[in-house]
């Protein structure tokens, strides 16, 4: 049965923006670049998304366009690393299980900014407790911090609270005192991931023809609001000086390494490579599409989006540090307390702060919802590729899929679910990704060979990519990838939420996460070798790293002109 294909390219490219840009860029961007050096930081992550993420990126959409495939049969190409894309379905799904519990957050935020008062802004509500600051206290003393502490049950010890944490820690999490007690479900937050959870399963119901235009409005609303952010702003005392702290390069933080590899390696991480989905989304593509173009076009979109992100940030933290008379500095923080304690924190000290609550938390359910359906949609094409008799059966697939997550993810709303969360997100990704991402360029750029991808471009759109583009995908990616695989395990240190330190127990757990996405790499390998209808074990290698038979097929019935002939051993050069 033919896959299904995108309305029109458009589509394709705003979904693909939709994905890339996420929650990530509001949560994650400007703490790295508070950390490392503004502008430094930018100019390097400009730097590393034009010879690193615009190479992988274009990669990815090449084979995908051309297979038709999900992220599985797309190595029919190499069969002996097939394995990759059964990893990168898994990380797929562990994703999926726990990103969508921050849209949950953001659901319930965005439900408690229509109250008459803010209830992150003052201390009135049932759970404060006596020592709670809340933002009037704050403009009227120097400092954030006191030293009473408060023992709510068996919630864990809180020491010099604001309004906006103990909203956060008392009242959306209840959060326990560690793993060890994972406490009972939150069902209010029980409640919104049902709501989150059907709306992502009527948005994917219809296939790509409806989703891919959905993405318009989830991508158009938040750059608008952003701008909206960024003009008000603007408008406001201290603004400048945030931004000015945003983009002045402090130059002497580029002779720190670990500048670079973060640079790096969120310059690659950014853009979802390594994980399927650019693949699954490709696969939906017209053969005749520019994938270079569209490769370009994402990206530096994508950075652009980030930087003015970025910019908007800034230019609102920067009032509330007018405000309140301190440095920049006091707002570095990154993840989940950026997202939910000083996040909600600066919106209560702007003009009308249940507007901009209002529209901050529209902004964030926006992007998290544009990453979360490209993981789900990578999940059902995974099983569709293993299962091609459930094509007919879409929905099924589907609801199965969504049933699984939302039953796997009752446990991240239970009062202890904030330590599952961040001990799934400390594993889900290390190292599996960046290991996927470096054997996708080794397996194209050696085994595959340059020169049939070449081929296979050209009898696509009729063009040959530059010459440092092939550079790039055979020597600078994997470079790069495997620069930031090393450097990610040197400096590994156990997980960590706050003052709470994991057992070992849990830390065993963890690494059972990221082997397995592994696992499937060796396991597929030896099968591959095993069942390859050959009599010695070299032929049987050397076989399962050709093309099989079932390459191109897709392209053939599409009617797509030029050498479609299946890939074997054709006398092309690997350069």
């Amino acid at each position: 049965m033919a896959r299904e294909h995108w309305h029109n390219q458009f589509d394709y490219v705003i979904s693909l923006l939709g994905y890339s840009v996420g929650a990530g860029a509001f949560i994650k961007f400007p703490f790295y670049c508070m950390r490392n050096g503004g502008g430094a930081f930018l100019i390097l992550y400009i730097f590393f998304t034009v010879v690193g993420a615009i190479p992988i990126v274009f990669l990815e959409m090449t084979i995908g366009q051309f297979s038709q495939s999900g992220s599985i049969n797309v190595w029919n190409m190499c069969p002996l690393f097939k394995g990759i894309g059964v990893g990168c379905a898994i990380v797929g799904w562990i994703f999926c299980s726990y990103y969508n519990i921050g849209f949950v957050w953001f659901m319930y935020y965005f439900y408690n900014s229509f109250s008459n008062k803010l209830p992150w802004d003052n201390c009135d509500n049932l759970w404060n407790t006596p020592t709670c600051i809340s933002n009037r206290t704050f403009l009227h003393n120097e400092t954030s911090s006191i030293s009473n502490s408060i023992d709510h049950g068996d919630l864990v010890n809180v020491s010099g609270l604001t309004a906006a944490e103990e909203f956060w820690k008392i009242h959306v999490l209840g959060v326990t005192d560690g793993l060890e007690h994972l406490g009972s479900i939150r069902w209010h937050l029980a409640g919104c991931m049902v709501v989150t959870y059907t709306i992502i399963f009527l948005w994917i119901f219809q296939g790509i023809k409806v989703s891919g235009k959905l993405v318009y409005v989830t991508v158009a609303v938040p750059f608008i609001l952003f701008t909206v952010f960024l003009i008000r702003g603007c408008l406001l005392p201290g603004s400048a000086e945030g931004m000015y702290y945003y983009i002045y390069p402090q130059f002497e933080k580029l002779t720190d390494p670990n500048v670079w590899v973060q640079s790096c390696s969120f310059s690659l991480y950014t853009m979802g490579i390594g994980m399927g989905c650019i693949i699954t989304m490709s696969g939906h593509s017209s053969l005749k599409n520019n994938c270079f173009r569209d490769a370009i076009v994402m990206c530096l979109i994508d950075c652009f989006f980030s930087i003015f992100i970025g910019l908007a940030f800034f230019a609102c933290v920067g009032h509330v540090a007018y405000l309140r008379g301190v440095n920049m500095a006091a707002f570095e923080s990154s993840g989940y307390n950026l997202a939910f304690i000083v996040y909600p924190d600066v919106l209560a000290s702007l003009p009308l702060p249940q507007l901009w609550s209002v529209l901050t938390f529209v902004t964030m359910m926006s992007l998290a919802i544009d990453s979360m359906v490209p993981g789900i949609e990578l999940v059902v094409a995974a099983i569709e590729d293993l299962f091609p008799q459930l094509v007919r059966r879409h929905w099924l697939v589907n609801s199965a899929v969504l049933f699984s997550l939302l039953l796997f993810s009752l446990i991240y709303v239970s009062q202890g679910g904030i330590y599952v969360v961040t001990l799934v997100d400390w594993y889900a990704y290390f190292p599996s990704v960046a290991v996927f991402a470096m054997l996708e360029c080794i397996v194209v750029g050696w085994c595959y060979g340059t020169e049939r991808l070449q081929e296979d471009i050209n009898n696509m759109w009729g063009q040959r990519i530059p010459r440092v583009v092939v550079i790039c995908i055979k020597f600078m990616c994997p470079l790069l990838l495997f620069v930031v695989f090393c450097y990610s395990l040197y400096s590994y240190r156990p997980p960590k939420y706050g003052d709470y330190t994991y057992p070992t127990w849990a830390t065993a757990v963890g690494w059972l996460i990221s082997l397995a996405s592994l696992l499937p790499l060796p396991v597929v390998f030896i099968w591959t070798v095993v069942n390859t209808d050959e009599t010695t074990l070299t032929k049987k290698l050397k076989k399962s790293l050709e093309p099989n038979e079932t390459w191109r097929r897709t392209a053939r019935h599409e009617g797509f002109s030029g050498a479609l002939h299946p890939m074997v051993d054709d006398g092309l050069t690997r350069v």
